[in-house]
């Protein structure tokens, strides 16, 4: 409504629109309609929720936190009717900060997974991603199990902001209208693509067992990972992905993080061993059955050694003796007084395995051992 307002109410404006050369009125447009807090986080607005948060979904749920830099230029189609240039980036309503829609992020990975011979009647991307819009069958609509979240740019420069295309006629190979402007995202920008991944089962797949659940989710998880890399390093996101446009890298280090208990990757287990107790204690404030009488208090010297020979037996029962005088005795006392109720133990919380990459192919990696982890994944 305010551009429509504004084409009809600013004299400025209409006097931009008329211009053949509309580049040199944009800086102005921006100044005026598109104005850009540059120090604005978007973190602080919690439009994308954080590895932790994965505690209050439900088991085997993971999330992906893919930091990214643009390699090529990114472009896309904004839905506002009104505009200096025929071609603007999508921005957000409110902030005016150019961003990628959940709808879009959602369409490019299922594009490319698409490229990697995973079609539409494939049972897993059904699975991630729902049915397809044309169903008709009420029995076969399902909701997909992947959830996307919007990514805004930051250091996004605005003097390189503008592409140019000068579409050819094929047959006279002559200009059809001139070069044509069209916004981007430009090289260096940076985002970051957040993906949440919520497990649930079909009424009639009631009775799937635990395993063939983990199975299932460990499929999921690297087919997700090899997406997302086909995705941003060779597919791309956006418009005129076949021309380049839309490619990235990782920036910084990403995670992966998964709602299961899961031992660190390429970590041995430590076992910790158990303190090493006197020979006269078989636990700490408990004597050992021969040093300990039918009452529970200690043995007398000639009750213990007798039968026993030697002066390591003679000093050992010494020890003993000392160790009563000093706090057995008292400890002795405590335990024959109405036991205390112990407090319940707390309920367990839900653990969450994280991991970190900083490269699509660490991120594959690290995909393929958690799956193999879960009990499914090629390898296992």
């Amino acid at each position: 409504m305010q551009y429509d307002y504004s084409a009809t109410h600013d004299s400025w404006l209409c006097q931009a629109m008329e211009t053949k050369d509309k580049a040199k009125s944009l800086d102005g447009w921006r100044d005026r309609y598109e104005k850009i807090d540059r120090n604005l986080k978007f973190d602080q607005f919690g439009f994308t929720p954080k590895l932790d948060d994965l505690r209050h979904f439900p088991s085997l749920s993971f999330m992906l936190h893919v930091p990214f830099k643009q390699r090529k230029p990114y472009l896309s189609k904004d839905d506002r009717a009104f505009h200096l240039l025929d071609n603007p980036v999508r921005k957000d309503k409110v902030f005016q900060t150019p961003m990628v829609a959940p709808t879009s992020w959602k369409g490019s990975l299922r594009a490319a997974l698409w490229q990697l011979e995973h079609k539409e009647d494939n049972e897993q991307i059904i699975r991630l991603f729902g049915n397809e819009r044309e169903e008709e069958d009420h029995k076969k609509l399902k909701s997909g199990r992947l959830y996307f979240y919007p990514s805004f740019f930051d250091n996004v420069d605005k003097d390189k902001q503008l592409e140019v295309i000068n579409p050819h006629d094929r047959q006279k190979g002559t200009s059809k209208r001139g070069p044509i402007q069209i916004e981007c995202v430009p090289i260096g920008a940076t985002g970051q693509l957040v993906i949440l991944y919520v497990p649930f089962w079909t009424v009639e797949k009631t009775q799937v067992t635990e395993e063939e659940r983990k199975k299932e989710v460990a499929d999921d998880l690297e087919l997700v990972a090899a997406g997302v890399e086909a995705m941003l390093t060779v597919y791309g996101f956006g418009a005129k992905t076949s021309s380049g446009f839309g490619v990235a890298d990782v920036k910084g280090k990403g995670e992966l993080a998964i709602r299961a208990d899961l031992p660190a990757l390429n970590e041995p287990e430590i076992k910790q061993s158990e303190p090493e107790l006197p020979r006269y204690l078989i636990a700490h404030g408990q004597l050992h059955p021969d040093f300990q009488s039918s009452d529970g208090s200690l043995k007398s010297e000639a009750e213990y050694l007798k039968g026993r020979l030697g002066k390591k037996e003679k000093q050992l029962y010494d020890k003993a003796e000392k160790w009563w005088e000093r706090e057995g005795r008292q400890l002795a006392k405590a335990t024959t007084q109405e036991p205390v109720p112990e407090p319940e133990p707390p309920p367990p919380k839900s653990s969450v395995s994280d991991r970190e990459f900083n490269s699509f192919e660490s991120l594959v990696t690290t995909a393929t051992e958690l799956a193999q982890q879960l009990g499914g994944g090629s390898n296992a």
